[in-house]
């Protein structure tokens, strides 16, 4: 029995979303903790740092008890973290909430990209990632929004009450609609030396290595817009909580469009020439941001625009990455799974850092750092590609 797509993106969602839909509460929570922009983006940073090694015990948990244990006690982990983050009494208790909350959450895309290489063929799996980006951006596209309104109307410890709901709303669907996908448990998956030797062995392989690089520095140069947009939209261009969270919706508007594009091409041109399409891109539209506010200065519109694109780009590479990086490795496809996902999250959550720290109100930092991360996208692929055997 293979599970409902759209519940495969809700559970890829739930990462995401979390740093999505309370972006608006950011400023709230500084004023609230009495800190500054550096100070509340360790809750970012935070969650990512605690979201990246998280996923090498879920990727062999997967591999050893099966699909659907581990969302179980990913889910159940998060729900009670989830809580934890509305009742923090101090910064420090959020942070340390939300680093526990992400190592609830990242057990669904972990799953998730488990469970597409159990139950598709590789040629395919592409075309159904970019169906489950097409999906979950839903969730970027709405949550910055419902956030900001939230807020709005209720303080920013409301986001993460919201989060818990949507989380219980996810585990009720998985536990009456995701079946077991595993077509046999390794029941030494969790064998701390063979554990080495496996992800010892993905490393070592240039083909994963290329494919999971180029979905690390595309992601990077997202979670720069993720950590830099709020600060530059409220206190740069004036934007209170709810006009950020349709300036956040634009850009999504492009991810969405781009894995239309992903889901059409990827079957036809295969997933190495579409993956070369989206990196070129990302380089192109990556440097047009810091090129916009050279020419016309900090706008709504030099900010969102060049996102826009980006963010096309970014899903046409993503969905293709993911599926290469995966689809060599069907006796491991959880382990493979999980430490695409620790690379990307633990580069991308430095990268957020580092804009975090020189964070300007007219963007410059954020621009920049979207560019540089395109940038290194492109060098890992064309550094790493050509000896890779890659498809297409």
């Amino acid at each position: 029995m293979t599970p409902p797509i759209w519940l495969l993106a809700a559970l890829v969602s739930l990462g995401p979303l979390s740093t999505d839909l309370y972006l608006p509460a950011l400023p709230a929570i500084a004023a609230a903790f009495a800190t500054d922009a550096a100070g509340v983006q360790w809750t970012l940073s935070g969650y990512l740092l605690g979201f990246a090694p998280a996923q090498l015990l879920y990727g062999p948990f997967a591999d050893r008890f099966g699909r659907r244990p581990a969302v179980a006690v990913g889910l159940a982990i998060y729900l009670l973290a989830t809580a934890a983050c509305a009742l923090a009494p101090t910064l420090a208790a959020l942070t340390a909430a939300r680093v526990v909350q992400a190592v609830g959450s990242c057990g669904g895309p972990v799953v998730a990209r488990a469970v597409v290489r159990d139950t598709t063929d590789p040629p395919r799996a592409a075309a159904v990632y970019a169906t489950i980006a097409g999906l979950m951006a839903l969730a970027p596209a709405i949550g910055p929004v419902v956030g900001g309104l939230v807020v709005d109307v209720a303080g920013w410890r409301a986001a993460f009450w919201l989060l818990a709901l949507a989380a219980l709303a996810v585990g009720l669907a998985a536990a009456v609609l995701l079946p077991e996908t595993i077509p046999a448990l390794d029941r030494t998956a969790l064998d701390p030396a063979r554990l080495l030797s496996v992800y010892g062995q993905l490393l070592r392989h240039r083909g994963f290595l290329a494919y999971a690089l180029v979905s690390a520095f595309t992601y990077t140069g997202l979670f720069c817009f993720i950590s830099g947009s709020s600060h530059v939209a409220q206190t740069g261009l004036g934007l209170g909580p709810r006009g950020y969270g349709f300036l956040f919706a634009a850009a999504v508007c492009g991810y969405i469009v781009g894995s239309a594009i992903a889901r059409r091409l990827s079957p036809r041109l295969g997933v190495d020439r579409t993956l070369r399409i989206g990196v070129g891109f990302c380089v192109v539209f990556g440097w047009s941001g810091p090129l916009a506010l050279a020419l016309f200065g900090s706008t709504i519109a030099t900010v969102t625009a060049p996102m826009v694109l980006y963010m096309a780009a970014f899903a046409l590479a993503q969905a293709n990455a993911q599926s290469g990086a995966v689809a060599p490795f069907p006796d491991m496809a959880g382990r493979a799974s999980a430490l695409v996902g620790f690379l990307q999250w633990g580069i991308a959550a430095f990268g957020g850092l580092a804009v975090a720290l020189v964070l300007d109100s007219q963007g410059w930092a954020m621009a920049v750092g979207i560019a540089v991360s395109a940038s290194l996208a492109a060098l890992a692929w064309f550094w790493l590609a050509p000896r890779s055997g890659g498809r297409g």
